[in-house]
């Protein structure tokens, strides 16, 4: 409750003048509003320093610098996200970007949860406004990241063709910046694309320029061997993904992004024809797709697929009826096309295609050992 009430009076306080700043809250029962904060220390004492801005900005509206309430903001979005409450971090970027308007990576960040909340009309304007600032600044790396943003929204909305314009302008000027970083992140959002609709070639391609540009320990170095192994699993070769994505697993911490790597690895499992690990992995699923909206629909396609592997309709067009369903509601329209599509194959009663067989398979075991070696490697953010 303090949280919400600290956010509606930085938005009062971002849409008021600063000359008018002074009058701000002057008939806020002041002592009350201390105490809930102070209440609110001990319930979260990570977030001492924002609540400590808070009662700062209840104080004193007038003196408050748009930069420290905006961070204030910021630190309760992170520490939102770090707890999978997607919905309080979204509105916490929102407000960061309300509180200081001219900062292009407070925009991209709010652009980011919108799109990762499935509010993709407020997504998409902030993405435009991060990218605006930061042309006006001069600011490569926010242009760059407003463009990626964007690029993956498109892909969410299912407009291939539109993501990979942008992401492959992200890389063209994070190239031209000299931002390797960046443009291992925009190559990887292009392996996303391509395990979704692309082929073989083009994925292999992606993966590699990744790897070549992200640093030795990229946090986002797992999620890259994931997408690499579902497109792995979407052209059915089953039993080369296994391996890849046991050993991700383990180094997957957030639970949303979990529940999205279990599902991939439950899906090879069954074109690999392991009807028993399946079973094991649909129970481990199934709470964390009722906890975890963002990555449902997706994971609800890989258990409708992997139910059709062994014949088991009625699961199969469960799975397939509810991914449409929550699709529509994340307005996911990639995801629900796809599992229109498998909701009419499950109808016809149509068993998938068994395990294929690459055409050059040293090439395929040559990149899976680099990935492999890499990972064993990497370390997760702030570990020794």
């Amino acid at each position: 409750m303090a949280l919400w009430r600290a956010l509606r009076k930085v938005g009062d306080w971002a849409a008021t003048s600063p000359k008018e700043r002074e009058a701000l809250f002057q008939f806020e029962r002041k002592r009350e509003a201390y105490e809930r904060l102070g209440a609110a220390c001990a319930a979260a004492p990570e977030l001492v320093e924002a609540f400590g801005t808070f009662a700062e900005l209840i104080r004193a509206p007038a003196g408050m610098e748009a930069a420290r309430l905006a961070a204030a903001c910021s630190q309760v979005h992170a520490w939102a996200e770090e707890r999978s409450l997607i919905q309080l971090g979204m509105v916490f970027a929102e407000g960061a970007a309300l509180a200081d308007p001219e900062c292009p990576a407070k925009a991209n960040d709010a652009g980011r949860m919108c799109r990762r909340a499935a509010e993709d009309q407020r997504a998409s304007s902030w993405y435009h406004r991060g990218h605006g600032l930061g042309v006006r600044r001069q600011d490569d790396t926010e242009i760059i990241r407003a463009l990626i943003g964007y690029g993956n929204l498109m892909k969410d909305l299912g407009k291939h063709d539109e993501a990979r314009k942008f992401l492959e302008g992200a890389t063209r000027r994070a190239a031209n910046t000299g931002r390797r970083r960046q443009a291992g992140e925009a190559q990887h959002d292009l392996l996303t694309v391509a395990a979704e609709v692309g082929t073989l070639e083009s994925g292999m391609r992606h993966v590699r320029k990744a790897l070549d540009l992200y640093p030795l320990r990229h946090p986002a170095l797992p999620a890259l061997i994931h997408d690499w192994a579902f497109l792995l699993v979407r052209l059915r070769f089953y039993t080369r993904a296994i391996p890849l994505l046991e050993m991700v697993l383990p180094r997957i911490c957030l639970p949303e992004f979990r529940t999205v790597v279990w599902s991939t690895l439950a899906r090879a499992v069954a074109g690999a024809g392991i009807q028993q690990r399946f079973g094991e992995i649909e129970q481990v699923l199934k709470p964390l797709i009722q906890e975890h909206a963002e990555y449902a629909p997706a994971a609800l396609v890989n258990l409708a697929e992997g139910s059709r592997c062994f014949g088991r309709w009625d699961e199969a067009d469960g799975y397939a009826r509810s991914a449409i369903e929550l699709a529509h509601v994340r307005n996911d329209r990639g995801v629900g096309r796809v599992a229109s599509e498998l909701s009419g194959q499950v109808a016809a009663r149509a068993l998938p295609f068994g395990e294929s067989e690459p055409a050059n398979p040293d090439r395929l075991n040559a990149l899976s050992l680099r990935l492999t070696s890499r990972l064993r490697l990497w370390k997760a953010p702030g570990e020794r």
